[in-house]
């Protein structure tokens, strides 16, 4: 099974931003754009959260698991994790496949047959990057969830505090 990037799966949104949640700052930067929200940690495990309820987590988790593939040092080890993901992902009997076209799907297949490289999954990721983009995060901006955390934490901060005082 992989391991998610948020390191909470099968924990409760609540558990995880419990002792530490971000910042009012942080929540608006999140609408900026998809890439702002990814590269957050409590926006990671939010949005997380929120593809979760919708049944489409696998995107976030093949994404991810491209990126670390990308990363892999050395490059020796390229090929079993390229295979893990193939399976995992984008093979047409995967558990969790992702959403690819039949056109990706056979141009990763090939890509991999040739030779494993940091960007044998380029295209796949990019077309579930666009999906999450043009999909899953304009509703996610939209959801209860988003627009509670953006209204507490907003709040939070514009509302004075014992030691401001009152005139």
């Amino acid at each position: 099974m992989w391991k998610n990037g948020a390191g909470v799966h099968g924990s409760s949104l609540e558990k995880a931003l419990k002792n530490n949640r971000p910042s009012a700052k942080e929540v608006l930067r999140w609408a900026e754009s998809l890439e702002s929200l990814l590269s957050n940690q409590y926006g990671l495990t939010v949005f997380r959260h929120f593809l979760r309820s919708e049944f489409s987590e696998e995107n976030l988790d093949f994404w991810l698991a491209v990126e670390r593939f990308k990363k892999t040092r050395p490059s020796n080890k390229m090929a079993a994790r390229a295979a893990k993901i193939y399976d995992h992902f984008i093979s047409t009997t995967a558990a969790r496949q992702v959403n690819v076209d039949s056109a990706i799907r056979e141009a990763t297949n090939q890509s991999l047959c040739v030779g494993v490289s940091s960007a044998s999954f380029q295209l796949a990721q990019e077309q579930i990057f666009n999906l999450m983009e043009t999909d899953s995060y304009p509703r996610f901006l939209k959801s209860r969830l988003y627009t509670q955390l953006a209204s507490h934490n907003t709040e939070q901060r514009i509302r004075p505090t014992r030691d401001e005082g009152l005139i």
